[in-house]
């Protein structure tokens, strides 16, 4: 299955799960992208590394990565891998929240990819669908576009829109306001 859009955008949806491959053998698979909402480029790779209990998470920069044609290959082999942080060490939007809803100090702009899918678009307050997939151009791992279909219950009509036009993502509320 290819995950291409077009000649260097990738869908974030299609990458999902997807193996990773590090130098010397199977890394594990993509378990999510973490980006920036507000320069829209991609800050992660969430690498979930398929090993015994306990499961790791790994951040990976973007920088690590050789190329994503058919699974994703890393520069880097299987022990370093090892080294890279884990999830709770740079935690986007929704893991900065307690049991007691108090954030937690941490960026503000970090986002989840597999989060905010399925987020309410509003376009000028107005309800406007969902966020289907998001495009990222895997040349200069930025977001090129968030795809929003109209549909609530059943398929609508899809469009594409610049991330640029966004003015707030509320994940309590689970909406993006785009202008």
């Amino acid at each position: 299955m290819s995950v291409l859009v077009g000649e260097r955008t990738m869908s974030v949806r299609l990458l999902h799960r997807q193996p990773v491959l590090a130098h010397d053998g199977t890394a594990g698979e993509l378990a999510d992208i973490l980006f920036d909402d507000e320069r829209w480029q991609v800050r992660y790779l969430v690498i979930d590394d398929l090993g015994p209990m306990p499961r790791r998470d790994l951040l990976v920069q973007p920088a690590q990565v050789d190329s994503v044609d058919g699974a994703m290959q890393l520069r880097l082999r299987r022990d370093e891998l090892k080294q890279c942080p884990g999830l709770d060490e740079d935690r986007p939007v929704y893991l900065q929240y307690d049991m007691r809803g108090m954030p937690r100090p941490a960026d503000p702009h970090l986002r989840s990819t597999e989060i905010v899918l399925g987020f309410a678009l509003r376009i000028q307050g107005k309800p406007a669908g969902r966020l289907r997939d998001i495009e990222i151009d895997v040349q200069h791992w930025s977001v090129n576009a968030l795809v929003a279909d109209s549909g609530v219950w059943l398929p609508g009509k899809r469009r594409t829109l610049d991330p640029r036009q966004v003015r707030t993502i509320d994940w309590i509320a689970r909406t993006i306001d785009v202008s």
